[in-house]
């Protein structure tokens, strides 16, 4: 690549506005959350750039149409009257109750899981009455989701599907192992948890697979969703013990009793429960409010030293952004590689302005001097635990794959791969705007001298990414002049 090129990306003087939210990425053409609840522990969709979850893809219709047709072929072949319809009634109306109460979402990836407490009862119903209280659960799911959430009849089915399926694999753990149990309490107990555990199973089976068909193989992040599926297993094995306790409860008080003395204090302690958790997550916002305020002050100390490569900072994000999806980084990874793209030339601040605003060629000594502000800004960042990640592509901007790049001379993958990444949007940036000492190339000459450069200055991994990004999407990139500070970072 030549000189003057690079000169430009190094020297990319100012870094405008950008914050830091969750929930949406801020672009032209940018995919904007819309939110899932999926049955038992419920799950809200993910953004990705593929077209929202409402637009259904085949494998998504697939997995829903196989999940409502066992949930009506399991009560079809198994359930046979007489029913103990007061009993099944009731369990519908405890589980719509505590449906429609509010959950707490918890983040997991580019999703939110609902947690819900409504398979206390659900899960004490169907080791009471059997397999009728799991279509009686079903049926209370699909109603709330039609009248009180109002979500599209697709989303409700599998709901309601999911929850059949759940608490019918509850039961028939239950019922297999208590077949054994005799009246071996011990036994029993094991058989309680197993039902729980039948639950939990077969909850985050489905979940699992309708969000791997919905985010496609490369976005739907296995380990996370295990991890945090995993954190929920010791809640369905209380269920199923509590369930346990229904039905030891029911020999005394009845069916229904049993019922409404588990459900009375679910209820407290979920509507307690919540409401400490949300103004947990509350104070944890104001928190990442306040980191973002504060990066966006760093941002804009900077932008007031030069004004010449305005709007440099929000371009570099949005195609580092581009590139780390194509090569499926998840939202935490994204975060910090634009925290990073953000924060790249923060170490110019201890740049004399002799230097950094000189508009003639720099002397051998003044490069010297312009070619420490990566190290200025990583140790600027050093203590800053949320920046740790950022400040690989603070540090690391101005490596080149091919060994030859500054301060350290990493080559190939010693870099780490989010400044392999920055660097070409750095690069291109640099190529396709104008500065005091040359004319920008046009779109198609950049893209030339990206490709020419790969396995030199860039990394063809990297290169393939920026390769994915359409023109329309960096002509759009190029050509918007401004954007609200609260979308440009927000992942």
């Amino acid at each position: 690549m030549s000189s003057n090129v690079i000169r430009g990306g190094m020297a990319s003087r100012s870094v405008s506005r950008a914050v830091a939210a969750p929930g949406k990425v801020g672009s032209r053409g940018a995919v904007r959350r819309k939110p899932v609840v999926v049955a038992g522990s419920s799950v809200e969709r993910s953004p990705s750039p593929s077209p929202e979850f409402g637009h259904w893809n085949a494998s998504v219709i697939a997995v829903v149409a196989c999940c409502v047709g066992l949930a009506v072929a399991v009560p079809a072949v198994w359930v046979r009257p007489p029913f103990p319809w007061a009993t099944v009634t009731l369990v519908a109306v405890l589980v719509a109750f505590l449906e429609a109460r509010p959950g707490v979402a918890i983040p997991i990836g580019r999703g939110r899981l609902n947690f819900s407490a409504k398979a206390y009862a659900s899960i004490g119903a169907v080791f009471l009455v059997g397999l009728p209280a799991a279509a009686a659960t079903g049926l209370a799911v699909l109603c709330v989701g039609l009248v009180t959430r109002r979500v599209s009849a697709i989303k409700t089915l599998f709901n309601g599907a999911m929850s059949v399926l759940m608490f019918s694999g509850a039961y028939g753990a239950f019922h297999l192992l208590m077949s054994f149990a005799g009246s071996d309490v011990p036994l029993e107990i094991v058989a309680g948890a197993a039902g729980g555990l039948a639950a939990w199973c077969s909850n985050y089976l489905m979940l699992g697979t309708v969000l791997r068909a919905e985010q496609g193989q490369q976005r739907f992040h296995v380990s996370e969703f295990v991890r945090v599926g995993v954190g929920f297993m010791p809640y369905y094995l209380g269920y199923g013990v509590t369930g346990l306790g229904v039905v030891a409860a029911s020999q005394d008080l009845g069916a229904p009793a049993a019922l409404v003395i588990l459900a009375a204090p679910v209820a407290i302690v979920q509507t307690a429960t919540n409401r400490w958790m949300r103004e947990q997550q509350a104070r944890l916002a104001e928190a990442k409010s306040g980191f973002n305020a504060t990066l966006i002050s760093l941002s804009k100390a900077i932008d007031l030293r030069d004004k010449d490569t305005e709007g440099h900072c929000r371009r570099v994000v949005e195609y580092s952004v581009r590139m780390g999806r194509s090569l499926g980084f998840d939202d935490e990874e994204l975060l910090r590689l634009c925290h990073g793209a953000l924060l790249h030339d923060i170490g110019k601040i201890g740049v004399p302005d002799s230097i950094l605003l000189k508009e003639g060629p720099l002397t051998d000594e003044e490069w010297a001097v312009m070619r420490t502000h990566p190290e200025l800004g990583a140790v600027m960042v050093g203590d800053v635990k949320q920046l740790e990640r950022a400040r690989e592509v603070i540090l690391n901007h101005h490596e080149r794959y091919d060994g030859k790049g500054y301060p350290h001379g990493l080559k190939a993958e010693a870099i780490p791969l989010c400044a392999r990444v920055f660097t070409i949007a750095d690069s291109f940036d640099a190529m396709v705007s104008d500065r005091p000492y040359r004319k920008a190339m046009s779109l198609q000459e950049a893209r030339a001298e990206v490709r020419r450069c790969s396995g030199t200055q860039f990394d063809p991994i990297a290169v393939k990414a920026f390769d994915s990004v359409t023109d329309e999407e960096l002509l759009s990139i190029m050509n918007e002049k401004e954007q609200p500070t609260s979308e440009l970072l927000s992942i």
